[in-house]
């Protein structure tokens, strides 16, 4: 075990000593970091003219959000939504500039927002409406089948996420989570960066061991092809979660400092991506489980990149089919009519780092007992890691004996 830290340590340096590496990874710390910012910058402008600031207007709202913050979305909330809004003038053009809407409905946006997202009201239409609880959580319910039978699901998915939404506590807590919101919306920022930063910096471990020659001389040492094989993936892996790490605790900081941390207990059903979720997990739980993803991943993309440079004996061309990988994810999509294929590809580790694909609405069925997006996809992907180190493995001892 002492010998193999020892290899360990010497391929980890080996790593972080390349100038690449650094560089790749301070430029994906800096758009993390203006991911989280660039919603703060700049102004409003309406017919040329600058209306206000995005910081101050996030200052205003979210002031208001925090006020509501607590109260449950009941007759008395909704009527109070209503009756403030009934006050903006009916023939304004741009509603949200009226006097009317800045003093009396502002305060109510968060609400009126939610609203809008589980009833699938339009904005005008929601305006008119005459405030009804029991109205809105059937409208919330109509609105899940409707979305049930675009996603294609199998009548026994429907009925699993019917009676999830019949359990969901009637009237739901407005909770203020912007801070979480946010660091939800990063995540497949952070995954992208995560992906890239793999690619360029890993796809170089092996191959250029085979190409300078040097291997020959860690071959020819006490501790033998196996475990300098194993330090290579394990530094590789190191690597790879680290910066997964760092790029996360920078995005959470940023995210949690400046729009609050408050709002862990919200219900995940309050996020506008994922407002017809009917599973009963917070906005905090839920950012919880889509970064441990992001970890999984990070450990499975690395192998990837390594094996896959190892079996091509060439970094470049690594580079070159891991990025298409990655553009690929990133320009291509599937149509849920196709439930299947559709349902492999959101689930792929280059699309699957986002909310809606994370917590995907469609099951898979494992000896009659279904299972989530996030609870099967990590076992999935562990698996599919421990495959590929083993590939990795026979390529990389099939070189040393045949490949010179």
């Amino acid at each position: 075990m002492k010998q193999f830290g020892i290899l360990y340590r010497y391929e980890l340096k080996k790593i972080i000593k390349k100038k690449l590496l650094w560089v790749t990874f301070f430029i994906c710390m800096a758009l993390t970091a203006v991911s989280v910012l660039s919603n703060l910058m700049g102004s409003y402008y309406v017919d040329g003219e600058i209306v206000d600031t995005h910081y101050h207007m996030f200052l205003v709202d979210s002031a208001y959000s925090r006020t509501l913050s607590g109260r449950k979305i009941d007759q008395k909330l909704l009527e109070e939504m209503t009756e403030a809004y009934g006050k903006i003038p009916q023939a304004a053009d741009r509603y949200t500039l009226t006097e009317e809407y800045q003093t009396y409905a502002r305060p109510y946006s968060s609400v009126f927002n939610t609203v809008r997202w589980w009833s699938g009201m339009e904005t005008e239409e929601l305006m008119n409406w005459e405030a009804d609880e029991e109205e809105l959580y059937a409208l919330k319910a109509a609105a899940c089948k409707e979305y049930y039978e675009w996603l294609f699901l199998t009548d026994r998915e429907k009925v699993f996420w019917e009676e999830k939404e019949a359990q969901t506590d009637k009237p739901v807590t407005y909770i203020y989570y912007e801070g979480y919101a946010d660091l939800m919306r990063k995540i497949k920022v952070v995954g992208m960066l995560m992906l890239i930063l793999t690619a360029v910096c890993l796809s170089g471990v092996f191959p250029e061991e085979h190409m300078r020659r040097t291997d020959q001389m860690m071959l020819s040492s006490i501790f033998g092809k196996k475990d300098v094989y194993w330090a290579k993936i394990l530094a590789g892996i190191s690597v790879s979660v680290a910066a997964s790490a760092l790029m996360t605790v920078l995005a959470a900081g940023l995210s949690l400092g400046i729009y609050g941390s408050e709002g862990f207990g919200a219900a995940f059903q309050l996020y506008p991506s994922n407002n017809l979720y009917s599973y009963p997990i917070t906005m905090g739980q839920a950012c919880l489980i889509a970064y441990g993803m992001l970890f999984i991943i990070a450990i499975l993309a690395s192998l990837f990149v390594m094996v896959l440079s190892e079996l091509l004996h060439s970094s470049i061309a690594a580079l070159s089919v891991s990025t298409g990988i990655i553009v690929a994810g990133i320009i291509c999509s599937v149509p849920a009519q196709y439930r299947v294929l559709a349902q492999i590809w959101n689930w792929m580790p280059m699309t699957v780092l986002h909310s809606w694909n994370i917590f995907d609405l469609r099951l898979l069925t494992v000896f009659g007992h279904p299972f989530l997006a996030w609870q099967a996809l990590p076992v999935i992907y562990i698996l599919c890691s421990i495959g590929l180190a083993v590939i990795g493995k026979h390529f990389y001892k099939e070189y040393q004996v045949s490949g010179r």
